[in-house]
């Protein structure tokens, strides 16, 4: 048992309540509420350790894939639970309440209860495919204090020269937590590869500091610069990419959101945090119809339940999909573009939640319901939101989150050893920043920032220089 990083021993069939399950470097914990010697403590257990009892029921989610699972009548593989001569499957993302667990053999299981047609059941699955949440009572979050967040900073390797800029914000938030991301990679020669002409580009607009004089980006005798994309976007010069990124320009309240660990991580990014995204949106509160995959027929899902679905199914943060679609498809508290409404006249009954494929044209909505009704992948053609969300959530996390490219910083900046500095989501070396204030503003809207552990995964170089690299002028 760890308790404040020190170990705790407890006696065999000390009762524990569970609060919330984690997971670090691919081992399970649980968090868990317990007394001894007269006094009350929280602390960690690994998962193997605990035999939980039907005291008090937990809630928790159904983990996996976009599939469904089969619940059974019994700890066994033999016997599946029946209502009417049907199998009983439950979805990811299905909230359900843990009552106990017993072991056959080796062989755990979890028994849950869930409702289902309307009537509440009982049944049991396996703990592989069930996330604890939390209890169903409230629990408090705490904040470190100031020495405890020194304490963490250091277990975390945090660079001095990050340390500044996340003390302040420590004292303004604190249940975030910080990460960093060693790239192995030294920061002349990062900033190098990203400086390649047409690897990075900026507006024509800028002033010329901002944009590349390379032989290639540049001709002298015109005083004009090569155009890239569109017709707007030139080189950038090496030195707004330094600005761009050095983390350290970003390390504050407006432009962190760029280093948020987009990962599924459902200890914290659960169904309480997602309704306050879609809050003062169109799918706040709301319900849609959709055909059950598995059943054949129409049945009904909150949006909020397809956002945490969504997560599950395709290993990305829910509030990184449902901020997601705050910003691609809502227009205001009551409007949302044609990409959600199934009611396009050239696309009807199709639906896409995250604009995947809306690229640049005359009508960026209509090619990405385009895309959303060709092919098979990703559970295309999107024609319900169910499909849209979740299928897009899969492609959304196979094509760079679940690739190590998990931050908004990564998708622009590809540090990672996968496709170093060739597999970027944006050539614009402002978008990484612009998207982070987006995502502030989407999180400043909901109230979310005071009292979520947040997690940012800030990359870290070597040789970084001193001073912060400042903008070009």
């Amino acid at each position: 048992m760890l308790v404040d990083n020190k170990e705790l021993k407890l006696k065999k069939n000390t009762s524990v309540t569970i609060i919330k399950e984690n997971t670090d470097e691919n081992k399970k914990w649980f968090q868990v509420h317990f007394s001894t010697g007269g006094k009350e403590y929280d602390g960690f257990v690994r998962n193997t350790a605990l035999v939980m009892k039907n005291k008090e029921s937990i809630a928790a989610i159904i983990l996996g894939e976009a599939t469904w699972k089969t619940v059974r009548a019994k700890a066994s593989e033999k016997k599946p639970l029946t209502i009417g001569g049907t199998k009983v499957k439950v979805a990811s993302g299905t909230k359900v309440e843990l009552l106990g667990e017993v072991s056959v053999g080796t062989v755990k299981w979890y028994r849950i209860s869930f409702s289902y047609k309307g009537k509440k059941v009982t049944g049991y699955i396996k703990p592989k495919f069930v996330s604890i949440t939390e209890r169903e009572r409230v629990v408090k979050i705490y904040g470190l204090s100031e020495a405890e967040f020194e304490e963490e900073m250091t277990k975390q390797g945090i660079p001095e020269l990050y340390k500044q800029y996340l003390r302040s914000l420590h004292e303004q938030y604190p249940f975030w937590q910080f990460r960093v991301f060693n790239t192995g990679l030294k920061w002349d020669e990062a900033v190098k590869q990203e400086s390649k002409t047409g690897r990075s580009l900026i507006s024509n607009s800028k002033s010329e500091a901002w944009k590349s004089k390379e032989p290639d980006a540049y001709d002298k005798e015109t005083g004009t610069w090569k155009v890239f994309d569109g017709s707007t976007w030139v080189a950038a010069s090496k030195e707004a990419v330094a600005y761009y990124m050095d983390p350290r320009n970003f390390l504050n309240e407006r432009t962190i959101y760029q280093f948020e660990l987009q990962a599924y991580q459902p200890e914290y990014q659960t169904a309480q945090e997602v309704d306050q995204i879609l809050s003062n949106t169109p799918f706040a509160g709301k319900s849609f119809t959709y055909t059950d995959p598995v059943l054949g027929r129409s049945a009904k899902m909150t949006y909020t339940s397809a956002f945490i679905a969504a997560g599950a199914a395709s290993k990305v943060s829910p509030l990184h999909l449902a901020t997601r679609t705050k910003q691609e498809v809502v227009t205001s508290a009551t409007t949302t573009s044609i990409a959600v409404t199934g009611t396009n006249k050239t696309y009807p009954g199709i639906y896409n939640f995250y604009n995947i494929g809306a690229f640049s044209g005359a009508n960026p909505a209509l090619n990405g319901l385009k895309w959303a009704s060709e092919g098979d992948t990703y559970m295309r053609p999107w024609t319900d939101p169910y499909r849209s969300i979740v299928g897009g959530a899969v492609y959304i996390g196979s094509g760079y989150i679940n690739r190590g490219q998990d931050t908004v910083y990564l998708e622009k900046f590809n540090v990672t050893e996968t496709d170093r500095y060739t597999h970027q989501y944006m050539t614009n070396v402002e978008a990484a920043y612009s998207e982070a204030i987006k995502i502030q503003k989407a999180y400043t809207e909901c109230d979310l920032l005071t009292k979520t552990p947040l997690v940012f995964r800030i990359p870290y170089y070597e040789d970084m220089p001193a001073e912060v690299c400042q903008a070009p002028k």
